[in-house]
């Protein structure tokens, strides 16, 4: 009888480790099929809404591909930070990346060709030409745009109003820029008309509006600097009439943009140069009224109105396994389908989110976005900065020398800074790529 028992105990405990070994080697054989895809971009909890909005898409997508798995991690694309974690290896499956760095982390080899994804993308054919050329490096393209977002003129309504200007009627030229400026100057109540950063971000579409170019081709096919000619010389002049003829800018010039904002949220600066992105930051950070805040494209110059773009792209990690580039073009068009962009500007709106058209996929015509038409208008005369390899280190030496150095000293002379760095720029970064 003793020995019947321990039959049945042994039998039960067999029954029980096979089992056991049964389950686990299922669900070992499960999880060697689901794709853990590493994702940067996951918003912070500190923006509850947006943290809210990533999960959902999150859960949608998993709904839609069961066989991956999304880890996010609450890190943003940052220039040096992400060479250095890319060279070590540690870097995410996809994240988006700003347009102007693609050029360098191809160069790198840490960005993934697209090209192939692309042809069977439905919606390859409707983005933008000149947003697809950003992402291209050569021959092929190293990522997808996720948004887009201009240069545009920021001015508060109710300073215009204040100021006996109309707050539907922008300034739509250079010479309406300074009449608008000055009259919302007021350096006894400590208000300035415009605030200007002395960076090439900025300048760069003042040379376009005054018909100049920031890079040229040589003769010989090399990169040549462009900004030393008439035509940019013209836009730096303007620039320092702003702060010397006209007085019309920020006591401190030199202050971070992050301040002028500040200032700007303040009603101490009535117009800035920026962008639709500075929106949500003004109405969630200051607890600004958006309807006080106008958006009008930038005022034209003597060849007429230009603006750069730029944005996010989306790249994939060149490093990581076949799966996971597979898994991460899945993320891509899931993100990026006409479907969840209408449900996410839905949700947007059901949240109260602020809403910027820019923040949607070109690919998408979303009519019935407020603004969104205004994006539209904009790309017809959009322009990207230069596509060009050192074009990173000639933005650094102008933002150091001659741009500051007009809006701090009256005696500066542009045309001489921009020959100087002109050839600076030829002789030691261009020639050398």
């Amino acid at each position: 009888m003793k020995n019947l028992l321990l039959l049945f105990l042994l039998a039960g405990l067999v029954f029980g480790l096979s089992q056991f070994l049964m389950e686990k080697n299922q669900k070992d054989l499960q999880e060697k099929t689901i794709t853990h895809l590493t994702l940067w971009d996951l918003p912070p909890k500190s923006l509850p809404l947006e943290r809210q909005l990533w999960e959902e898409t999150v859960q949608s997508f998993e709904k839609a591909n069961p066989d991956i798995q999304v880890e996010g991690v609450e890190r943003q694309y940052q220039p040096e930070e992400f060479v250095a974690v890319m060279a070590g290896g540690k870097g995410p499956d996809v994240v988006k990346v700003w347009t102007g760095a693609i050029q360098t982390l191809a160069n790198l080899g840490f960005l993934e060709p697209v090209d192939s994804y692309l042809k069977g993308w439905s919606q390859a054919d409707f983005i933008k030409q000149v947003l697809m050329d950003s992402t291209k490096v050569g021959d092929f393209h190293y990522g997808v745009p996720a948004d887009s977002y201009f240069l545009f003129l920021l001015y508060r309504k109710d300073l215009f109003t204040k100021a006996g200007l109309n707050p539907d009627n922008p300034p739509a030229k250079w010479d309406d820029l300074v009449a608008d400026a000055r009259a919302l100057t007021h350096r006894d109540e400590g208000q300035c008309g415009l605030g200007l950063v002395p960076k090439t971000w900025y300048f760069q579409d003042f040379v376009w509006q005054a018909g100049g170019e920031m890079t040229k081709t040589g003769p010989a096919g090399q990169t040549e600097a462009a900004f030393d000619e008439p035509k940019a010389v013209t836009a730096l002049d303007f620039w320092k009439s702003l702060r010397w003829k006209y007085n019309v800018l920020e006591p401190d010039v030199l202050m971070p943009e992050t301040e002028l904002l500040h200032l700007f949220a303040l009603g101490k600066v009535a117009m800035i140069l920026g962008t639709e992105k500075d929106l949500p930051a003004l109405v969630s950070r200051y607890k600004i009224d958006p309807q006080t805040i106008g958006i009008a494209p930038l005022p034209a110059g003597p060849a007429g109105p230009a603006a750069h773009l730029s944005g996010d792209i989306y790249i994939i990690n060149a490093n990581t396994t076949p799966e996971k580039k597979a898994a991460a073009w899945k993320w891509i068009a899931f993100e990026l389908d006409p479907q969840t962009q209408v449900w996410k500007w839905g949700r947007m709106h059901d949240l109260n989110m602020p809403i910027y058209p820019g923040a949607f996929s070109s690919a998408v015509t979303l009519t019935n976005i407020p603004g969104y038409q205004r994006v539209q208008d904009a790309i017809a005369t959009a322009r990207v900065e230069p596509h060009v390899n050192g074009w990173p280190q000639v933005r650094d030496l102008l933002d150091e020398d001659p741009l500051e150095e007009v809006l701090l000293d009256p005696d500066s002379d542009p045309q001489r800074l921009l020959l100087a760095n002109a050839k600076e720029a030829d002789m030691d970064i261009f020639s050398k790529k």
